[in-house]
């Protein structure tokens, strides 16, 4: 059967074109005339998708802001382009999609590669930002300045993901899914992660998906292009979200942004939680956002 992407819910679905790709998003709170007020652009990070958030849209949109999940090229209902998956393309992407939502600027919350790409646009496109949300995302020069991250658990593990083929037929499958959520995840929280682990494995079934999502993370060294617009100091507020139990990103790279901020720096630990707080105590996190909304606003 085919797999649905546009999920019912307290939103509603739309397709939108940029730079000649199609974008899925999910929308949901006041729609405000053309250009009104910051955008909240929720983006997820790899292996999800728009789905990732669907604890914090209708929290978001009660409380009164307009929000779009977007789903990253190569993901969930967004174009699979047989390129452009490193950083300043991502990033870009990002750039596009807030002027055809209908708006002049933007609060970029970013789970792991949506952070990601949320940094590099603090640094190729300042103006368009009212603030960004990294959520297990330390700032990608942070990561790459620790001594000794090379031989850490989860980097031996992202080194498995460039061996050909093997890793694209492991997360085709429900077991395989659920393997990697639950070595990225809290072990008092997994099973609100896991849970969605079947419809993640069967977007990344269809044609050519499983590869896309692949594509970012074979992408682990930095181009000198990244580095450059990563390298500029971060102006905007950023407001840092990280879990305490986070395998994937060590404390010292998040200890390591106040190198890379130069304006409003917030840093906020969700305990007991691992890579995805949003997931795994969306609550928390929906708690932290809305005061640093109002102040970017």
């Amino acid at each position: 059967m085919p797999v649905d992407v546009n999920r019912p819910g307290p939103w509603t679905h739309r397709n939108l074109t940029a730079r000649g790709t199609r974008f899925h998003v999910a929308l949901a709170g006041p729609e405000a005339p053309a250009g009104a007020g910051p955008l909240t652009l929720l983006v997820h990070g790899f292996p999800e998708c728009w789905w990732t958030w669907r604890h914090v849209i209708p929290a978001l949109a009660q409380a009164g802001h307009r929000v779009a999940a977007l789903d990253l090229r190569g993901f969930g209902g967004s174009d699979r382009p047989p390129s452009g998956y490193d950083l300043i393309t991502l990033a870009e992407d990002l750039e596009r999609v807030v002027p055809a939502l209908g708006h002049e600027r933007a609060v970029v919350v970013g789970a792991g590669l949506g952070g990601q790409a949320a940094w590099a646009l603090a640094g190729i496109a300042p103006g368009l930002l009212t603030g960004i949300v990294p959520v297990g995302a330390p700032h990608p020069l942070a990561v790459r300045s620790l001594r000794g991250r090379a031989f850490s658990g989860t980097a031996l593990q992202y080194l498995s993901f460039k061996v050909p083929l093997l890793p694209e037929r492991s997360l085709r499958t429900r077991v395989g899914m659920e393997r990697l959520l639950r070595s990225w995840t809290g072990p008092r929280t997994r099973r609100a992660v896991v849970e969605s682990a079947g419809y993640y494995a069967s977007l990344l079934a269809r044609p050519g998906a499983a590869r896309s999502a692949m594509e970012p993370v074979r992408h682990s060294v930095l181009t000198r292009a990244e580095i450059a617009a990563l390298a500029k100091p971060v102006s905007i507020p950023v407001l840092s979200i990280q879990g305490q139990l986070d395998p994937v990103q060590p404390a010292q790279a998040y200890a390591r942004d106040t190198h890379h901020v130069a304006g409003p720096l917030q840093q906020v630990t969700i305990h007991d939680v691992g890579h995805f707080p949003h997931e795994e105590a969306p609550d928390k996190l929906t708690a932290a956002l809305p005061p640093f909304l109002a102040e970017t606003t």
